[in-house]
C-alpha cells in the first residue's frame, strides 16, 4: 500500500513538472478579488458585518455581472478567434476601477449614490467578461494544465485569507484594486502561450464529440440542468449566509478569517483527491460531497451556538470552493470533447451560478427581521431551504450525457479502430496486434496490472488504449493530451511494468 501511494506521489510530481505555470493561476486573482471586496474590511473598513450584501454596491455589481456573464459568454462564444487584446485589458481595468470608486464613495457624500452606480457597473462588467476570457483560455490549454491549473488557483484565496484582514484600509484596497490587474496581466500572458502553442482559439474547441455521439441539442440540455442546479445551490447559500445570526467577530482571532481559511484549504483538499485518484473528475461526481456540504450547513442553521455558525461558515466555504473550481473545470473538459464552447459554457455557468448569489442574498437581507422575530423563523427556514435544494437531485448529474457519449464514442473507437469520422484510424496498429484479446479481458488485465504497479488514473487510462495497439498520436488526439505528455507518461508505464518496447508491453496481455 505505501508502495502504490508513493508511486502515485511520484505521478503527481511527474504531472506538475512543466505543466503548471505560474500564469495559469491568474484566475485566482479573481477570485481573491471577490474575497477581499465583498468578504473582509479591506474596501471598506467602516461598514458593519462582513456579507458581501453589506455595502450598497453590491447589488448594482451583482446584477450587472449577471448581465455581463450571459452577454459576454453568447457575444465571444460566436467569434471564430480569441478575442483581441484590448478587451483583455478593458476587463481588468473596469474591475479595479470600479473597486476604487466604491472605496472612494464613503468619502465623497455628494457623488455617493454616482460612484455607487459607477462602481458596480464598471465591476459588474469587468469583472463578469474576464470569468469568461479566463475560461475560453483555459479551455485552450491541454488537458492536464487545465486540470491541474483550475484547482492549484484557488490557493491563492489562501494567501489571501492570510493578508487582507490585515491591512489597513488604504493599503487594503490598493491590494485589492491590484488583484484584477494581476489577473489580466496573467490571462494576456496565457493567451500569448496559446497563440504560440498553434490552437486557433475556440473554433479549435468546437469539434464534434468522440465518436459523433454527443449532440449539440444535448450538449445545451446538460449545460441548461447545470446551470439551474448552480442557481439552486447558491441561492440556498446566500440565502442562509444572509439569515444567519451576525456571530462573525470570533471568528477573526489574530487577524484571520478562520472558516474560510479552513474551508478553502479543505475543499481545495477534496478536489486534490479526485483529481490525482481518477482518471478525469465528473461534475456529477464532486456534486456528492458538496451536496452533503450545503445540507449540513443548512441544518446548522437554526443554532446560534458559536461552534455551530462556525461550522456552518465552514462547510459553506467548502461547498463555495467546490463549486467554483468544478463549474471552470467541468466547462473546460466539455469543451476538449467538443460538447460545448468554452465561451458560452462559462457564460451558463458562472451566470446562473451568480444569479443565484444575487437572489439568495437579495431575498434573505428582505426577510432576515422577519425570520429574527419569529420563535421558530430559523427552523422553519432551515426545512424550507433543505428542501428547495432537494430539487437541485432532480438534476443530478449535470454531465451524465456528455460523459457517457464521450466513453462509448473512445470504446467504439477502441474496438472498431475508426475515428470520429468513420474513417479508419490507426489502423496499422490494431491489424498487426499478434494477439487479439476481448474488451472485457483487456479492462480487467489492465485494472490488476495498474493497481499492482501503482500507475496514476490517467497512466491507467493510457495503458488501455497501449494494449489495444494505439499509437502515441493517436492516444493524443483522442484525450487532447500534447505530445510531450503522452510520451512522458508512457516512458512512466514502461518503467512501472519493467517493459522495454511496445512488444514486451502487448506481451503482458496474451
Amino acid at each position: 500500500m505505501a508502495q502504490r501511494e508513493a508511486k502515485a506521489l511520484d505521478g503527481v510530481f511527474s504531472k506538475l513538472e512543466g505543466r503548471l505555470k505560474v500564469r495559469y493561476l491568474g484566475i485566482g486573482f479573481l477570485w481573491a478579488w471577490i474575497y477581499g471586496s465583498y468578504e473582509t474590511f479591506a474596501v471598506y473598513p467602516e461598514r458593519a458585518g462582513v456579507g458581501i450584501n453589506a455595502d450598497p454596491s453590491w447589488v448594482v455589481s451583482a446584477s450587472a455581472v449577471v448581465i455581463a456573464l450571459f452577454a459576454a459568454g453568447a457575444l465571444l462564444g460566436r467569434r471564430t478567434g480569441n478575442p483581441p487584446r484590448w478587451v483583455v485589458v478593458a476587463a481588468g481595468a473596469a474591475t479595479a476601477l470600479g473597486t476604487a470608486l466604491s472605496a472612494l464613495a464613503p468619502a465623497c457624500p455628494p457623488l455617493g449614490t454616482s460612484l455607487i452606480w459607477a462602481s458596480g457597473i464598471c465591476t459588474g462588467i469587468g469583472s463578469g467578461t474576464l470569468y469568461v476570457l479566463w475560461g475560453q483560455a483555459l479551455a485552450q490549454l491541454d488537458m492536464e494544465s487545465t486540470e491541474l491549473a483550475i484547482p492549484a488557483a484557488s490557493t491563492i484565496i489562501i494567501a489571501s485569507v492570510l493578508v487582507l484582514p490585515y491591512l489597513p484600509a488604504p493599503l487594503g484596497t490598493i491590494a485589492t484594486v491590484s488583484l484584477p490587474l494581476i489577473s489580466c496581466l496573467m490571462l494576456w500572458l496565457t493567451y500569448r502561450d496559446v497563440a504560440r502553442t498553434g490552437n486557433a482559439g475556440p473554433a479549435a474547441l468546437e469539434r464534434p464529440a468522440q465518436g459523433g455521439i454527443a449532440r449539440p441539442a444535448a450538449a445545451s440540455a446538460t449545460f441548461a440542468r447545470m446551470g439551474a442546479l448552480l442557481f439552486i445551490a447558491y441561492a440556498v447559500l446566500g440565502f442562509s449566509g444572509a439569515v444567519q445570526p451576525d456571530t462573525d467577530a470570533p471568528f477573526f482571532a489574530f487577524g484571520i478569517d478562520w472558516p474560510t481559511l479552513i474551508g478553502s484549504c479543505c475543499g481545495i483538499g477534496l478536489l486534490a483527491c479526485f483529481i490525482v485518484y481518477t482518471v478525469r473528475p465528473r461534475f456529477d461526481a464532486l456534486f456528492r460531497p458538496i451536496a452533503v456540504a450545503i445540507c449540513a450547513a443548512c441544518a446548522l442553521l437554526p443554532w446560534a451556538d458559536l461552534w455551530a455558525v462556525f461550522l456552518a461558515e465552514t462547510l459553506t466555504t467548502i461547498a463555495d470552493t467546490m463549486l467554483t473550481i468544478s463549474a471552470v473545470l467541468f466547462v473546460a473538459q466539455a469543451a476538449k470533447r467538443g460538447a460545448m464552447n468554452a465561451a458560452l459554457g462559462t457564460g451558463i455557468a458562472q451566470g446562473s451560478l451568480q444569479l443565484g448569489v444575487l437572489v439568495g442574498n437579495v431575498a434573505g437581507g428582505m426577510g432576515a427581521e422577519a425570520i429574527a422575530a419569529a420563535p421558530t423563523g430559523l427552523f422553519t427556514v432551515a426545512l424550507g431551504l433543505a428542501v428547495f435544494f432537494s430539487l437541485a437531485w432532480l438534476l443530478y448529474p449535470a454531465d451524465r450525457t456528455i460523459a457517457t457519449a464521450g466513453m462509448a464514442g473512445r470504446r467504439l473507437a477502441m474496438q472498431v479502430g475508426t475515428g470520429a469520422d468513420g474513417a479508419a484510424t490507426d489502423a496499422g496498429a490494431i491489424g498487426t496486434d499478434p494477439h487479439p484479446v476481448s474488451d472485457s479481458t483487456t479492462d480487467e488485465r489492465c485494472r490488476m496490472l495498474a493497481e499492482s504497479r501503482g500507475l496514476s488514473g490517467r497512466e491507467a487510462e493510457i495503458l488501455g488504449y497501449l494494449a489495444r495497439g494505439r499509437s502515441q498520436p493517436y492516444i493524443r488526439d483522442e484525450l487532447v493530451l500534447s505530445k510531450n505528455t503522452v510520451a512522458t507518461h508512457v516512458k512512466h508505464i514502461y518503467q512501472k511494468l519493467d517493459v522495454h518496447s511496445r512488444q514486451e508491453l502487448l506481451d503482458l496481455f496474451e
